[in-house]
């Protein structure tokens, strides 16, 4: 077995050096042969596998703080939403497929009428209207079109870079403790207060930033009502 192609924490490691010396297996790597029975060696190791671990949290602080300096100016973009392609200088631009744009054009039009996500995707579907939806494959990215559901109504209405910002850190992860075990629970939206990062007039949008933020409270609005609806409900059938 060789050490250099383990990446674990300190319990884990830990962990495989007590289970390796239960069963007789030797650890290998460029320096020598380590015995997980013999003192000297399981003290060597320990220390190797604390060095290690310093050293990818080192790494991966460092990659972090590069991701974080290169969303600062704008210019991270782990993906692309649907209604925009990278330009020149890897910079937003609008689809320059008309058909991409006057379907993400009809979405906020039908809200500034219903002012409603629901009543939104109930007329698109009940009009048998698609929307657009990227997906990557060997070729790349690609624009497939299917009847809405309701998060993707959603996540065109809510996502800022519909408004021509540029926002990182919308989204954070959480650990926890889940049976005695750490677990880490990704994708907790973030208020717009604590995104890291905000550049207004990044790129072209579809709607003004004015606009987005009265859509964001309407919806807010919405679903505080719905949600006193239902506890309404709840009281009256208790």
């Amino acid at each position: 077995m060789c050490s250099s192609d383990l990446a674990r924490n300190g319990r884990d490691w830990h962990t495989l050096l007590e289970f390796c010396g239960l069963v007789g297996s030797i650890i290998v790597d460029e320096d020598g042969v380590y015995d997980p029975r013999l003192a000297n060696d399981r003290l060597l190791l320990g220390m190797k596998g604390t060095f290690s671990e310093m050293e990818l949290y080192t790494l991966r602080q460092r990659s972090q703080e590069a991701l974080k300096l290169k969303a600062s100016r704008g210019e991270l973009h782990t993906s692309v939403a649907v209604g925009y392609v990278r330009g020149n200088g890897d910079r937003l631009e609008k689809d320059p497929n008309l058909r991409v744009q006057q379907a993400i054009d009809l979405v906020f039009r039908k809200f500034e009428q219903l002012q409603s996500v629901r009543q939104v995707l109930l007329w698109l579907r009940q009009e048998s209207i698609t929307l657009p939806y990227t997906t990557y494959g060997p070729d790349g990215r690609t624009i497939l079109w299917k009847l809405p559901i309701y998060n993707s109504v959603l996540k065109i209405l809510t996502n800022p870079v519909f408004a021509g910002a540029y926002v990182f850190g919308r989204t954070r992860s959480q650990v926890r403790m889940d049976a005695g075990r750490k677990r880490i629970v990704r994708g907790l939206k973030n208020s717009p207060e604590q995104w890291q990062v905000l550049i207004h007039d990044h790129h072209e949008g579809y709607i003004s930033w004015k606009t987005y933020e009265r859509y964001q409270r309407l919806i807010g609005e919405n679903a505080n009502m719905k949600g006193e609806m239902v506890r309404g409900i709840d009281r009256k059938s208790t």
